[in-house]
């Protein structure tokens, strides 16, 4: 009688995993975590094997950044319907875009070669962390739609083990194809891992909607016009920062930042004046005018002539009056704004900021200690990629498992104490140098704690969501997570360790995670965490049909 009953009780605990949309979850995991490491660790070993410098090498952090930018256009995978696609559903339609997006990119990057031209290769990289991005907003919105409020712990869990999956096995076949061919080959076949988001979107079919979406239509004159004019301090800011780095991915990256959203804005502009938001394909003219200044040069006469011509386009716009009369009747709010609205919704976003801080400055630099200490492909293949990934696995289910037990905050604290402790390992393996238990000891620490993190700290944001919302606050959250981190990494992290060495270095990173545990342990302390996930899960009004159809005009 007690075996049965142990079996039942076994049975009921594996089921949960087993259900459409966990499985589902971990799918779109896989295809979320693949171009991370394209751009990441995979780039990082290749730039090396070419003999860039670590100031170079650490600078493609900041392609990154284009991840911490998808909150600015997330708005238009809610909003906007693809053209004839769009009949198969809003989120399995954005996810074949954004797939065969990613998919491109990933073969372009595989084919530029970096010691002859790596200007280019900078290109390839902001193009896969844009596609990656872009395909992270559809995949993290219709995962906690597809998901039940009693499948969030669960499926968190399982979309941290898909993304790990997609990760480490992309990041181990391109070190293992490329030893035995080429990265060309390599980056090709890894642009496969994409597929398995798209056939789950064919296969499970589009979720059902928990609030239909409802967005503000109107922008008014002095919010465009801000938007307009900071594009030119803040390029030529990014530019600055690239001489100074000898790059040039900041300033792309700024281009890319402001063209991605200036559609939606654009046509928000144009329906507060009145007009119709289809004249947003005037936009068509500032990217003519991009495209022409990479190609042919910015001084050239085309250049120019267009950049005169979207200058004068983009400041009508923003000259135009706004209409007399204005329908507040459905209370529509903005999915940034029903945020800071919250009772300490700053100081929650200021955790977010802080917690991973010390992790990215030290994951993002791995590899060049690796490439120090003089481990091989397949070396670091094996202890990087299998070693780490088999305590990721661990590390996930004890933290479905703390979850469960100690519930969300404490599991959050203590898996913010691990993380921070990680670092600590790899200023050891830099003591020890190039040995093989050293190694799988420190991967294994950092993974495993890691797998806990993901369970519990991506619960928390997921949490924080407003269902009315997903897309956008949960792009914005999971953005500002490490914005910092790759900000400092891409500009500081390569003359850091130049200066400091790798142990001083991996134990400053140590420090420099205390804060986020310090903000997180007052927020358990006062009851912030408690109130600031209760009023992620208020819903916004429902819009009727005429406001919902002129919301996606």
């Amino acid at each position: 009688m007690a075996l049965e009953r142990a079996r039942l009780g076994f049975s009921d605990a594996l089921r949960p995993y087993l259900e459409r949309a966990p499985l589902a979850a971990l799918a779109l995991g896989i295809s979320s975590g693949f171009p991370f490491a394209m751009i990441g660790a995979t780039l990082t070993t290749r730039l090396t094997e070419e003999g860039v410098t670590r100031a170079t090498v650490t600078a493609f952090a900041l392609t990154f950044l284009a991840y911490n930018l998808k909150w600015a256009w997330a708005p238009i995978v809610d909003k906007f319907e693809v053209p004839l696609l769009g009949r198969i559903g809003q989120r399995r339609s954005w996810l074949i875009v954004a797939g065969a997006f990613v998919i491109a990119a990933v073969v372009f990057l595989g084919s530029v070669d970096p010691k002859s031209d790596l200007a280019m290769t900078v290109v390839a990289a902001i193009l896969v962390g844009f596609a990656g991005a872009t395909f992270d907003i559809v995949i993290d919105a219709y995962r906690i739609e597809l998901l039940e409020p009693r499948q969030l712990g669960i499926g968190s869990g399982m979309s941290q083990y898909g993304w790990r999956i997609g990760s480490a096995a992309a990041g181990a076949l391109a070190l293992l194809a490329a030893d035995w061919s080429n990265w060309h080959v390599a980056y090709g076949l890894c642009s496969l891992f994409a597929l398995p988001a798209v056939l789950t979107g064919l296969l499970v079919g589009e979720p059902e909607r928990k609030v239909i979406r409802e967005w503000p239509e109107r922008m008014g004159r002095r919010s465009y016009l801000l938007f307009i004019l900071s594009f030119v301090p803040i390029y030529l800011a990014g530019v600055w920062i690239d001489r100074v780095l000898g790059t040039n991915i900041l300033g792309n990256l700024v281009l890319a930042g402001y063209l991605f959203p200036l559609f939606d804005l654009t046509a928000r502009r144009l329906r507060d004046a009145g007009r119709s938001g289809r004249l947003a394909w005037l936009c068509i003219v500032p990217i003519a005018a991009i495209a022409t200044g990479m190609i042919t040069g910015w001084t050239s006469i085309e250049a120019m002539l267009l950049i005169a011509v979207s200058a004068a386009l983009l400041l009508f716009v923003a000259s135009l009056a706004s209409r007399d009369a204005i329908d507040r009747s459905n209370n529509r709010v903005d999915p940034f704004v029903e945020f800071f609205r919250r009772e300490g919704a700053l100081i929650a976003l200021l955790f977010v900021v802080l917690h991973k801080l010390g992790d990215t400055l030290a994951n993002l630099s791995l590899r060049l200690l690796f490439a120090d200490l003089g481990f091989t492909k397949p070396e670091i293949a094996y202890f990087d990629v299998v070693v780490g990934f088999v305590a990721l696995l661990l590390g996930i289910f004890v933290g479905g498992v703390l979850y469960a037990w100690l519930g969300m905050k404490r599991s959050v604290m203590i898996s913010l104490i691990l993380m921070a402790i990680s670092n600590l390992s790899f200023a050891g393996l830099a003591v020890v140098g190039h040995d093989n238990l050293a190694m799988a000891a420190a991967m294994s620490f950092e993974n495993f704690s890691s797998g806990i993190g993901g369970v519990a700290v991506v619960a928390y944001l997921s949490a924080l969501c407003n269902l009315s919302f997903t897309a956008t606050q949960f792009a914005l959250f999971s953005a500002a997570a490490s914005i910092l981190g790759r900000f400092l990494s891409g500009t500081l992290a390569g003359k850091m360790i130049d200066g400091m060495g790798f142990v001083n270095f991996y134990v400053l990173t140590f420090v420099v995670a205390l804060p986020g545990i310090l903000l997180f342990a007052w927020m358990m302390f006062t009851g912030l965490v408690d109130r600031t996930v209760t009023a992620g899960t208020k819903q916004q009004p429902e819009p009727g049909p005429e406001q919902a159809r002129a919301a996606t005009e």
